[in-house]
C-alpha cells in the first residue's frame, strides 16, 4: 500500500471516530453541542476536529511508509487509535538511539540517548570532557 493511500484510509479512520463522538456529544447535549454555553465553541471544535484528522492520516502514513501495515483495515484502524497511540508512546522510555557510524558498547548508562559520534566517544572515554 501506498504511504498517501494509507494517509487517506487513516483520515477515514480519523473520521469514522470523529463523527461517533459528534454523535454522542449530539446526544448527550440533545442538540449541538456548541450551542451549548457550557460546552466547546464551533470554531475551537472544529479547529480540534482538523487537528484529529490530520494526526490519524499522518500516523496512519508513518505506519504504512515503515512497513508496519499492509492493508486498508490496518491503516483506518491506525486513524480511529492515534491519539491513543501518541499517549502510549509518549508515555515510554526514550530508547536508546543507534548512531550510524557509532559502535554499541552494550551497556545503559541510564542517561540521554545518544545524539551523535562525539557523544558516544565521550561515554567511551575515548576523548576527554574538559
Amino acid at each position: 500500500m501506498a504511504t498517501w493511500q494509507a494517509g487517506l484510509w487513516g483520515l477515514l479512520g480519523s473520521g469514522l471516530i470523529e463523527g461517533w463522538d459528534l454523535y454522542a456529544a449530539i446526544h448527550a447535549a440533545r442538540g449541538f453541542p456548541w450551542k451549548r454555553r457550557d460546552r466547546l465553541k464551533l470554531l475551537p471544535y472544529l479547529v480540534a476536529v482538523a487537528i484529529r484528522l490530520g494526526v490519524g492520516a499522518a500516523l496512519a502514513a508513518v505506519y504504512a511508509a515503515s512497513g508496519q501495515i499492509a492493508g486498508a483495515i490496518g491503516a483506518v484502524t491506525v486513524g480511529i487509535a492515534a491519539p491513543k497511540i501518541l499517549e502510549q508512546l509518549a508515555r515510554r522510555a526514550p530508547a536508546a538511539v543507534e548512531v550510524p557510524g557509532t559502535r554499541s558498547t552494550g551497556r545503559s548508562t541510564g542517561t540521554q540517548p545518544r545524539t551523535g559520534p562525539a557523544e558516544a566517544a565521550l561515554e567511551e572515554g575515548a576523548v576527554d570532557a574538559h
